[in-house]
């Protein structure tokens, strides 16, 4: 498990948390195209989970004195995040803070805020 793409998504989580806490902000609401980590970070977790700890940080964090909820949205919902990440492959290892939007992701962030649609196929039962 260790490495696992649920791993870097519970740590992606648990830094924005630790950012956003310590940055002051009061409301916060996680948005991740990973449902099974919305899974975790929302339902009990055994102890000998092995993945137990960064839930455990995560869930401390979320009961801070804000309010944080956490929420699953499709990759297709969630395009800037997916343009940051894709980003992220070409940048050093750790944490980067950008003050303002890189421009690759301009055009996502300019279709976001015109509320330009983007379809997704969903299987039928």
């Amino acid at each position: 498990m260790i490495g696992s793409i649920i791993e870097a998504e519970l740590w992606g989580i648990f830094e924005g948390l630790q950012y956003m806490w310590k940055a002051g902000f009061k409301n916060v609401v996680v948005e991740t195209d990973s449902q099974t980590s919305v899974c975790l970070l929302t339902n009990n977790t055994p102890i000998n989970h092995p993945l137990f700890s960064i839930i455990h940080a995560c869930k401390a964090l979320m009961k801070n004195n804000w309010c944080c909820n956490i929420r699953h949205v499709y990759r297709e919902g969630n395009r800037v995040a997916d343009g940051l990440a894709k980003l992220g492959h070409s940048l050093d290892l750790g944490i980067t803070i950008f003050d303002d939007p890189p421009s690759q992701i301009l055009g996502i962030l300019e279709d976001d805020f015109n509320s330009l649609a983007v379809a997704r196929l969903v299987p039928s039962c």
